[in-house]
């Protein structure tokens, strides 16, 4: 398939430790072992993983690791504990027959149409196991979120090619909460993101009008 802008995977890569802080503080909270200890010997699913570069690290910490996306953009071969596919997220659902103790869905949610999201939350308790997680991040929608992440980001700053996202589909994490009760999913946890231009970097933040991670249980 034809090749991503190498430029969209840039923010992407620079949101990965802020990613790991983020799941190591809920693994935290929720009275599990050191997120290390955690990931070992996990059954790990990334939808949209991209290149496979951040799952690769979880498959170095001895996670059990499948890797989906629609566009071929791999940098990383497969090899036993670690299998990146080449698929339609939708596809690759309906031939599934595993079930993951964590799946990834970072900045791709945002990328789904109303029906796609419908479809994704409905197969989240099929291929979860028992008290299995999903993390995820993603773009809240309203009035401030569209100007940073349209106006700023790509148009004035050039973070990403311009109309990589389209506004209408961000959403409120009031609407991560009605789908994940809709299909008998717990949110669990919403925590805010913040960018600072200047230093490339990204940072928890308690203010979620911008980017936010997420956390939902089985």
């Amino acid at each position: 398939m034809e090749n991503i802008n190498s430029k969209y995977y840039k923010p992407l890569e620079q949101m990965m430790s802020v990613r790991h802080q983020y799941m190591g503080k809920i693994i935290s909270l929720d009275g599990r072992p050191n997120i290390y200890n955690f990931f070992k010997n996990r059954h790990i699913l990334d939808l949209g993983c991209g290149t496979g570069k951040f799952l690769h690290n979880y498959y170095e910490l001895g996670s059990i690791c499948s890797g989906v996306d629609l566009v071929k953009n791999f940098q990383f071969q497969n090899k036993k504990n670690y299998k990146l596919i080449n698929s339609n997220f939708q596809d690759f659902l309906r031939k599934n027959k595993k079930k993951f103790d964590v799946i990834f869905i970072f900045e791709f949610l945002e990328h789904l149409s109303l029906n796609e999201r419908e479809f994704l939350f409905k197969y989240f308790p099929k291929i979860l196991k028992t008290n299995g997680i999903v993390f995820l991040s993603t773009l809240n929608r309203n009035k401030i979120s569209t100007f940073m992440s349209i106006n700023i980001a790509e148009n004035l700053l050039n973070l990403l090619p311009k109309n990589t996202h389209d506004p209408k589909l961000f959403l409120k994490p009031s609407e991560i909460r009605t789908l994940s009760n809709k299909n008998g999913l717990e949110l669990l946890n919403v925590q805010g993101l913040s960018y600072n231009p200047l230093l490339k970097s990204f940072r928890l933040s308690e203010i979620d009008l911008i980017n936010y991670f997420a956390t939902i249980k089985n």
